[in-house]
């Protein structure tokens, strides 16, 4: 599936920019004809001719490396389908409010689809809850669009007469 591929792909140019060895010891398992395990080389040898088509990578030698232009998409990407780790609760409750005008509705979108996208789960239009720890990613989505003026995170010992409902919601 497309929408599967895009963020295994996103970690595998991170993984590849960190100088992981591992990436290049290509050894496929077959059995039967049918790759079992193991990277498909005449994909990733498409995906990386593809980025070096669109300048996002160059080759050196036999080492490929991360353009200028790599570097920006590679933060749009991370930001993009970028998931959130921390699954440890505290104990605290994050609840996230924002109220952004009108013409930064697009934006708005934006925010509110990557919230869900993390997990966050909807009160109302602008009230999200949240039980893990989420403050730094939150503000750098923030800062990315702009919207830092308009958007709150408060930290709560107790969200009230729907903390019973959240706590299923979330397996806590």
């Amino acid at each position: 599936m497309k929408g599967d591929f895009i963020p295994k792909f996103v970690e595998a140019v991170i993984e590849f920019g960190k100088g992981v060895y591992d990436t290049w010891q290509w050894e496929s398992l077959y059995y039967k004809g049918f790759r079992v395990s193991g990277y498909d080389r005449k994909r990733a040898y498409t995906g990386f001719k593809n980025l070096e088509k669109r300048g996002i990578i160059e080759k050196n030698g036999i080492q490929y490396k991360l353009t200028k232009t790599g570097k920006n998409w590679l933060e749009k990407s991370q930001t993009k389908y970028f998931k959130l780790q921390n699954k440890k609760w505290d104990g605290y409750w994050r609840v996230v409010i924002f109220d952004i005008p009108q013409e930064n509705r697009k934006k708005r979108n934006i925010l509110r689809r990557r919230l869900r996208w993390w997990g966050l789960c909807m009160l109302q239009k602008s009230v999200f809850v949240f039980p893990y720890a989420c403050e730094r990613e939150l503000g750098y989505l923030c800062s990315q669009l702009k919207l830092s003026d308009y958007v709150d995170v408060i930290v709560a010992k107790s969200i009230g007469s729907r903390e019973k409902e959240m706590r299923k919601y979330f397996k806590i």
